[in-house]
Formats: structure tokens, sequence, C-alpha cells
């Protein structure tokens, strides 16, 4: 079934290519319902990221026994995003979106760790999103008469700036769900912890992706970037839509990058950094300018390989030891230094540090920053981009560099080949990305003007322009080259004269004497420590599933009311319809 699921995915990219053109298929069901499928720039941006990342997790699938029906759910959810990403109307869009979080919905019931909870919670997202998308496309048809794409951003200057703007909320709203912004993540954490480890990469590397290609197309492509400052130019001030999404997308990399880093269990930090990500991301859409809406898709290039690289080379741990708690784990990288090398390189890339791609999307990011003149989202993003660095720290310290907590991680040996082929292609992409960081501005440009913005200059494949300067990827990158190769070179003349220590509990000079109970792990206890910063403290002690579950409890005694109300009482039900007819009465119904 992998075979199959990759020949397929490969297909689709050969039809892409075959049309040239781009291609525009029309099957009308009434006079305003069809179904349209087109491809587009952003689309088909969005299309390879979801044809690479199914196809290395497929791959990585390889040493996995995986049931029958698990390939076939995959494949349907595969192909319901391309539904999504090539959608050339609503109706269309929405059947993708509801394919997606029903397929989903069974591959994550059929993982080993999941809880009747996590997919309560999970399907009850998913059902949340589905409900905002069709009450925005209500009121979208009621102001321009139509389902299409084309003719609603057309007509869309014609509806009262009120109806725009509940349009534009409830479309984000329900997008927002996806994406996991703070506040409506509850789902995330959980659902990434508990699905089944290589597809924890499909959801933080693609499904948070289509909620980003949502808000994408809403605001460039329907509303449009210049009709945005108009609309709330016209209540409050041009800069405020920008200007508030900037910081919603602020406050969620912040409070998660914090949660990130006093998470024990592994793919929990993994989930809540790929929400801290995403955080940036939303920023850079609203800002309305090339630099930042440029940032912003490169920035999801940049997401979706980072994450596929740390889900999988995660997954692949967990398969070869049977443990992902940074407490039990430890001490790898004399077992496994092929995958060390792979996290090494995804943890720079993710921490934004050159010489990696990882650095060229923020640097973009920052840049349209300083042009919007949003300094204090700046700073605030570059706390939570400095934060971050202790959980990747974390990330290599705790499963490969740190005391072995487990007497077995001693006879480990490196991971099978089908975990490591996509890891090191993804890194290669890495590192393509950082040398030559201009070519992908070929991309970007594209999109800008079907967004009606103006494209970035290029200037050479080893160069990334900004508005405040330009970054020399190749130039930077020769340079690590050439200091890695020295320190190497240092680094293993030293080792030869270095004393090797095989008895972790050997810390004599310490003055201690540990026991089998006694954490020597630094993943054990880090973070701890953040608890006597008052506003992080604050961060760490305040949860949103409070709540949640206080909204669940209320639920469910109004739903008991409810059915005692209609349980079959007579009593009751004439009861309820005399309140109801006597309120009809005081409304003036009928009257």
């Amino acid at each position: 079934m992998n075979t199959l699921f990759i020949i397929l995915n490969a297909l689709f990219v050969y039809l892409l290519y075959s049309f040239g053109g781009g291609f525009h298929l029309y099957l009308p069901l009434t006079n305003d319902i069809h179904f349209l499928l087109q491809e587009t720039p952003l689309g088909t941006f969005f299309a390879y990221i979801i044809f690479i990342s199914f196809v290395l997790v497929g791959i990585s699938q390889k040493s996995q026994r995986l049931p029958f029906g698990y390939y076939i759910w995959e494949i349907i959810l595969a192909l319901s995003m391309f539904v999504i990403v090539f959608a050339g109307d609503f109706i269309t869009l929405f059947i993708g979106w509801e394919v997606m979080s029903i397929s989903s919905y069974f591959i994550i019931a059929q993982s080993n760790n999941i809880d009747k909870k996590t997919l309560q919670k999970y399907i009850l997202f998913s059902i949340a999103s589905a409900f905002f998308l069709i009450a925005a496309m209500v009121f979208l048809y009621s102001g321009v008469e139509s389902f299409d794409f084309e003719s609603a951003s057309k007509r869309f200057y014609l509806m009262d700036i009120w109806l725009k703007v509940t349009v534009i909320t409830l479309f984000s709203i329900g997008f927002f769900i996806k994406t996991g912004v703070i506040g409506l993540h509850y789902w995330v954490v959980d659902t990434y912890s508990k699905a089944n480890d290589t597809f924890s990469a499909i959801l933080s590397a693609v499904m948070s992706k289509m909620g980003i290609y949502g808000l994408f197309l809403i605001y460039g492509e329907i509303v449009g970037y210049n009709n945005l400052k108009e609309i709330f130019g016209a209540l409050l001030n041009g800069s405020t839509f920008g200007y508030a999404l900037a910081w919603i997308g602020v406050v969620t990399s912040i409070i998660a990058t914090f949660k990130a880093i006093t998470q024990d269990e592994v793919k929990r930090l993994l989930a809540y950094s790929s929400i801290a990500q995403l955080g940036y991301i939303v920023s850079a859409i609203g800002l309305g300018v090339e630099y930042g809406v440029g940032g912003a898709l490169y920035h999801t290039l940049l997401h979706t390989i980072i994450k596929l690289l740390l889900f999988i080379n995660v997954a692949a741990i967990i398969a070869q030891t049977g443990k992902s708690r940074f407490s039990e784990l430890g001490g790898l990288i004399y077992k496994t230094p092929v995958s060390f090398v792979m996290l090494l390189i995804g943890i720079i890339a993710l921490a934004g540090m050159p010489p990696l791609g990882g650095f060229a999307s923020k640097f973009m990011i920052y840049s349209s920053l300083i042009e919007t003149k949003f300094a204090i989202v700046l700073v605030a993003m570059l706390f939570s981009g400095a934060a971050s660095f202790l959980y990747c720290y974390k990330l290599v310290y705790g499963i490969y560099l740190g005391h072995p907590n487990s007497p077995e991680l001693f006879e480990q040996k490196e991971v099978s080949f089908s975990y490591l082929l996509p890891q090191i292609v993804l890194a290669l992409l890495l590192l393509f990305i950082g040398t030559f960081p201009g070519l992908f501005i070929k991309v970007i440009n594209p999109v800008l003007l079907e967004f009606h913005l103006t494209p970035i200059a290029y200037k050479g494949a080893g160069v990334m322009p900004s508005f405040i300067g330009d970054f020399n990827g190749l130039f930077i990158m020769s340079a690590f080259g050439v200091i890695f190769v020295l320190i190497l070179l240092l680094v293993l003349k030293l080792s030869s004269k270095a004393v090797k220590n095989r008895d972790r509990f050997d810390i004599s000079y310490c003055g201690e004497a540990p026991t089998e109970k006694t954490p020597l792990h630094y993943g054990y206890g880090v973070g701890a420590e953040l608890h006597r910063i008052g506003f992080i403290n604050a961060i760490l002690k305040r949860s949103v599933s409070n709540f949640y579950e206080a909204l669940s409890t209320q639920t469910a005694k109004t739903s008991a009311l409810f059915s005692k109300m209609y349980g079959g009482n007579i009593h009751n039900t004439a009861i309820t319809i005399l309140l109801f007819f006597t309120l009809l009465y005081f409304l003036g119904v009928g009257a």
C-alpha cells in the first residue's frame, strides 16, 4: 500500500505538469451550486507541500505494520487536501474540508495510544470549524449571490461593511481552529502526541497548513489585501486588521513556546513547537506587504520540511526504543549518530539560525514588521524566537546528548533505512534552501501577483533580498562550512585524548552517590525554574482546558434539561408548548 500511495501522488504531479497552462474542471449541479476545480499559483504551492509530505511519510511507514484500512483512509485524506487547494468555489472546498476531517478522524482512531477524550476533542473541533466555515459561506452568498471564488472576489465590495466584517471573522475562526491558534488549540497537543507517530508528521506539517491556505485564500484572493485595509480603515484605522492578526500570531508563539519548554513527552513538545511556529505565519499573513506575505509563504514551506524531519526522527526513536519521554531517553548519539545529525539540522532550522533556510523565512518576516512599523510586535516575536532555543536544546540534549536513563538504551542500534531516507532528503532540502534562498522567490512571486501585490526583486539564487538589506545564503553557507570543518578537526584531535566514562553513575568527583532512582537527565526538570518568573508562571499555570471543561459541563446540564422537556412526558411537553406560544405572543409574532 505504501508503494501504491507514492505512485498515486507521483501520478498527480505528472498530471499537474501535463496541464502546463493550468486546468479548469466545471461540473454544474444547479444554477448556483456546482463543483469547480482549477489550478492557481496558491493552490499549486500547497499541492506540492501535500505531495512531498505524503510521499516522505509513506516511505517512513515502510517498516510499520499498519492495517489495510489505514492506508485507504490516508489516500482519501491526501485526495481531499488536493480538492481543497484546487477548489474553485466554496462548495467544493467545503466538501474537501469535511472529507479531510472524517478521513483523518478514522486514521487517528486506529492509533495505539489514542483515547476516547482525545477523539471527542478532535471531532468536536473539526465540526466547530466546519460550522464557522458554512456560516461564513451563507453570509457571503447573501451578499454576492455566488459560491465561486472569482465571482465572490469581484462582488465582495458590494456588500455592507458589517456583513464584510462578519464574513471575514467567521472564515478566520474556522481556519484558526485547524491552524491551532492559541485558545482554539485545545485539540492539537493531545491529538499530535497520541496519534500514530508518523501520522503526527502529517497533522503538523500538512493538515495545519490547510488552515493557513484558507487564510491566504480569504485575505489575499477573495477579499484582497487592499480591500482589507479599506474595510477596517473605514471602521477604525487602516492597519488595525494586520496589527490585530500580528498580535494573535505572536501571543500564540509566546504561550506555545513556554508550554513546549516544560514538556517531558517528546511529541507534546513538538506539538507546542508547531503551534508556536504557525503563530509566526499567522502574524505575517495579515501584514499585506510583499515581504510579510512572502515571508509567510516561505515559512510555510520551511515549517513543513522541518516538522516532517523532526516528527519522523522522533517516530523512529520511539519505534526503536519504545520510549517517548525525555526522562526515559538520552545518550543515543553513540548508538544512532546519523539520526542525531538529522535532528541537529532540523533544530538549527527550527530555531531560525543561519545558515539554514529557517533564518531566511524569519528574516523576511522581521523585515516586514520593520516596514509596517509594528515595532512592539517585532520585539515580542524576537523574544519568542530567543526562548525557542530552550526547547530546541532540550530536544537534542534530551534524546541524544544527556545521560541515558534506561539500561536498554546502551543496546540500541541505528534506526532503519526507511526512517533515515526521508530524513536525509529533508535535511538536504534545508541545506539547499539555506544556500540558495533566492530560488524560492520565483515560487513565491506568482502567488504575490495573484494577490495583486508587488513581486519581490530577484537578485540571484544565493541572495534573499528584503526591505532592510540582502541576505547572501551562498556566502554564509560557505563560511559556516569552513568553520565547521575546522572545529570538527579540532574536536577529533581532542577526543582522542579524552577519558571516556561508560558508567552514568560514576560522578564521584561531584561528591554525590546517586542511585538507580536518581534523575540525572537534563530533560527531567528543565523548565521548572521558569515558574519563578511572574508572567511565565502565569502562562504555565493557566490552561484553556478549564474553559472548555466548564463549557462541556454547562452543555451537559443544558442537554439534560432539554432531555427532560422532550423525554416523552406529556406534562412537560404541554408546559414547553405553552411557554413557546407565550413567548411568541409577547414577541408579537402573528399579531
